[in-house]
């Protein structure tokens, strides 16, 4: 990394924590502002001054800042778009509220005044925004003046290198300029470029290069310490997530089987246990009512239990609202091998799905209630319970029934690489109108590809989803 990115990595913490801490002292004067003072008087002042107040606000602004840093927002290079950053800022300072709204309902310590958490929390994504806009800014117009240009040699001249040519000098925000194109590798020649331009990074675009070049650009980069890239053979693509590690002074490539490996599942788990806490405390009212409509329709227990397969294939209790009669679940405490018998010969008859699972519209075992529950996918509610205990994540594959994945093929197995989930990549892309070869493909997909942001991506479609779509049966 160059100085340039450095220094603009290194101001961008101090700007985010000024920005937030701008964010909360806006929502409380605004707060305290006559306007809102005369429409709803503010109770908590006495009880937390602003200096207190503020006090908080460090604290907290401590915490969504090291949630950026694991979201990788510190590891900063200008080609990020800023979308992308822009979600990340999103799900940083949601979990950071999340954090503070259980910390509040647990401890009953700190002020309830909803105004200033919601305002501040806006005021936060909304300005750390801006702040990190304006660095954006001033960093592209320094790479067009030259200033932190990575001056880059390609070696090879085929469609690869000519793309990459053409997409530097195309895009400046990319912070590259081609100083040289080497079709015949030698040391003489990169050398040469080296004393009259500089050389900032190598990046080899023929894959298919002898191993003495290999050898000739690895010896040239460590000598000078120049940074080496290259564009992978085909063998390569597939190893896409890898790591270095070192056994007695042997080095080995690791492939790993998730970017989830490592500090992703710390974070992972943050959002999951954050999440679930404050679903059940937000819905414990729903649960309520859902619970006195379930008894007053049907006679039977509230929740519905199964056994399940999740992570490494352990399996572990599944929890739902009923939605079925008693004597037609199959879970192992309801209604036997009859259920059972019933629901093969229901599979045989009228199943839906293609593939080892099972799925029918208009199951003549739901209760009134259950069908509305399922429509509106409030059944999967309790499931939260599961996220909590760590049996389950917000985000991840479905978990399927043991009699289902024993008809799974090798392929498959891919899929009880992480925690299952309450929703994910198939849920979001046509739920129970999959294929299963397909929805396997998406969900192995993510699996290979999560990252912090695609969850929470998957979250709000899930949202979108469950006030729209009432296709569910």
């Amino acid at each position: 990394m160059k100085r340039s990115e450095l220094f603009f990595a290194a101001i961008l913490v101090p700007i985010d924590f000024v920005a937030l801490l701008l964010a909360g002292a806006t929502a409380y004067y605004l707060r305290m502002s006559e306007f809102i003072q005369s429409v709803r008087p503010a109770v908590f002042v006495l009880e937390l001054p602003v200096a207190d107040y503020m006090q908080i606000m460090v604290v907290v602004a401590v915490l969504v800042i090291a949630i950026f840093a694991l979201n990788g927002l510190y590891a900063m290079r200008v080609t990020r778009r800023l979308y992308d950053e822009w979600v990340k800022i999103f799900s940083g300072v949601s979990i950071g509220m999340m954090g503070v709204i259980v910390f509040i309902f647990l401890s009953a310590e700190l002020f309830q005044s909803r105004f200033i958490l919601l305002m501040a929390y806006v005021l936060a994504i909304i300005m750390v925004t801006i702040g990190r806009w304006l660095v954006r800014k001033v960093q592209l117009s320094l790479l067009k003046r030259g200033f932190g240009v990575y001056r880059v040699v390609l070696v090879g001249n085929g469609r690869f290198a000519k793309h990459l040519q053409d997409l530097f000098k195309r895009k400046h925000k990319l912070g590259y300029r081609v100083v040289a194109n080497i079709d015949i590798v030698s040391l003489e020649a990169l050398e040469k470029v080296y004393s009259e331009y500089g050389i900032d990074e190598v990046i080899k675009t023929d894959p298919t290069l002898t191993e003495d070049d290999n050898l000739v650009l690895l010896e040239f980069c460590d000598r000078y310490k120049i940074d080496y890239k290259y564009i992978p053979d085909l063998y390569e693509t597939y190893a896409s997530h890898i790591r270095f590690r070192q056994i007695e002074g042997v080095p080995l490539m690791e492939l790993l089987r998730t970017p989830l490996d490592g500090w992703g599942r710390v974070a992972k788990r943050i959002v999951d246990v954050l999440g679930s806490l404050f679903g059940l405390i937000f819905l414990a009212p729903l649960f309520l009512v859902v619970a006195m409509l379930i008894k007053l329709d049907s006679a039977g227990s509230v929740f519905y239990s199964q056994s399940r397969v999740g992570k490494n294939m352990k399996k572990f209790r599944f929890y739902k609202f009923r939605s079925m009669r008693c004597a037609f679940c199959t879970g192992d405490k309801f209604g036997g091998d009859k259920a059972a018998k019933f629901e093969d010969e229901l599979r045989n008859k009228q199943n839906e799905r293609s593939g080892p699972l099972f799925k029918m519209r208009h199951d003549p075992r739901i209760t009134k209630v259950g069908k509305w529950l399922r429509r509106t996918r409030i059944d999967e509610l309790p499931q939260l319970f599961n996220v909590l205990r760590g049996e389950m994540s917000l985000v991840g594959p479905r978990p399927h029934l043991p009699k289902e994945i024993e008809k799974y093929k090798k392929q498959h197995n891919k899929l009880f690489t992480i925690k299952p989930g309450m929703t994910g990549m198939a849920q979001v892309n046509g739920n129970a109108g999959l294929p299963f070869e397909q929805e396997a493909k998406l969900d192995i997909g993510y699996i290979e590809d999560w990252s912090l942001k695609l969850d929470v991506i998957l979250l709000f479609k899930t949202l979108i989803i469950l006030f729209t779509d009432r296709n569910a049966v």
